[in-house]
């Protein structure tokens, strides 16, 4: 059974669309229900304020707002949005100095800080690294993006390689050893999380 969403504001449950609340240009937002966000703006501008629309409405709100993600630190929120995304967009840097970036799947991620990844060894983004580790990753959700800037190493050795390999790889990785994971280590970080800009320093 498909998990029921809730509101990340106010923990109502979102059983279906019809609860969703909506964007500036009108389109559903799935991550915050009808009552809490309209036209791309909170009706409560604060965690006092929703609890007490919460108890003014009559019904039992979420135990805890504060794991919710509208109420949760900025490092916090970007890592929430991370787990919903998947693919994020990795940038190496090419020979000739431009950006080059690539759609690439992360496996595991510790926060923003550390995020782990799989590609060939033979691919551009490998040996655009190994001459100049410095990288970016994008990722976007709903009306939200997070920015990292850092370097990525590559780890190839069998047993790092064996410890992240998961079957469904044979369709990407047919010869297992031709695979090798990126480890990305965040220094920087740019959010645009809930209409509100963030730049910080990891």
């Amino acid at each position: 059974m498909k998990p029921i969403r809730v509101c990340q504001s106010c923990g109502l449950p979102m059983s279906g669309e019809y609860m969703f609340g909506t964007h500036g240009d009108g389109h559903p937002c799935s991550e915050y229900c009808r009552n809490c966000f309209q036209k791309g703006f909170f009706t409560a501008a604060s965690l006092d304020e929703q609890q007490k629309a919460i108890a003014v409405s009559g019904r039992k709100g979420h135990a805890d707002l504060s794991n919710l993600k509208r109420w949760m630190p900025a490092v916090q929120q970007a890592a929430w949005i991370l787990d919903r995304c998947g693919y994020v967009t990795l940038s190496t840097i090419d020979g000739n100095g431009f950006p080059r970036p690539v759609a690439i799947d992360v496996l595991r991620h510790d926060g923003i800080a550390t995020l782990w990844m799989t590609t060939s060894l033979s691919s551009g983004k490998v040996k655009h690294l190994r001459k100049e580790p410095k990288a970016g990753i994008c990722y976007v959700h709903e009306a939200d993006s997070v920015t990292l800037t850092g370097t990525a190493e590559i780890i190839a050795d069998m047993e790092t390689r064996h410890a992240f390999w998961k079957d469904f790889m044979k369709h990407y990785f047919p010869e297992g050893p031709d695979y090798c994971i990126l480890c990305f280590h965040s220094e920087e970080a740019t959010f645009w999380i809930d209409r509100e800009f963030k730049h910080i320093v990891l």
